[in-house]
């Protein structure tokens, strides 16, 4: 069985980002994504795949420990990013949805 899966990976908003790029990219957290149980080429399927990546983006990008207006402000900005990073990747896979191509595919996005 292939197993198809979306890579999200986001970046949270902190000094040691902002003063450290280069390092803070290597951390960012991931999670996968997989899709491999629905069928694409029906709404409902499209549907789920585009509300589990939603999903994954919110999970990832939230700060535990940070319960202040500023720390979800940047956790909704951080899942938006993701999101849309990784929405050509959900439109790519719908677009192959019963090929070969989408069986087999697996897609890294990183929200910066």
């Amino acid at each position: 069985m292939n197993r198809t899966t979306i890579f999200l990976a986001a970046l949270a908003a902190t000094a040691a980002t902002v003063s450290f790029p280069a390092f803070a990219a290597e951390m960012a957290p991931t999670t996968e994504v997989h899709y491999s149980d629905l069928n694409l080429a029906s709404t409902d399927g499209a549907q789920a795949l585009k509300t589990r990546v939603s999903r994954a983006a919110k999970r990832i990008c939230t700060d535990n420990g940070d319960t202040s207006l500023s720390g979800a402000v940047q956790a909704r900005k951080c899942a938006r990013i993701a999101l849309a990073k990784a929405m050509p990747q959900v439109e790519l896979a719908l677009t192959n949805a019963g090929t070969q191509v989408a069986e087999n595919s697996r897609t890294s996005v990183a929200a910066h």
